[in-house]
């Protein structure tokens, strides 16, 4: 689930992660804002960087330009996360492949 997350002062762009009983499991922080969020949102430090068994596999999750760094998403993919079409969002689009 997507969120705006605030600790303190700062805002993160966040997405949250739970069970399919909705019990939380963590988060991630994005890392690097883009362009001028940088005005807004803070800096992710990188500690959060999950990949969670679930009923449906691994999932973790990568916001918006992210899924361009590649070596997040070998991290990700280290962590035995497997890539889907949902790593497109929130474009919609297959435009990065």
């Amino acid at each position: 689930m997507g969120v705006i997350e605030r600790e303190g002062y700062t805002l993160y762009c966040s997405v949250l992660f739970f069970d399919p009983l909705g019990r939380y499991l963590g988060k991630h922080r994005k890392l690097m804002p883009t362009a001028l969020e940088r005005i807004i949102w803070g800096f992710g430090d990188g500690s959060t960087i999950p990949v969670y068994d679930t009923p449906l596999g691994k999932i973790g999750a990568l916001i918006c330009w992210e899924n361009k760094m590649p070596l997040l998403r070998t991290a990700l993919y280290g962590r035995g996360k497997i890539e889907s079409s949902a790593d497109k969002f929130p474009t919609g689009s297959l435009q990065y492949e």
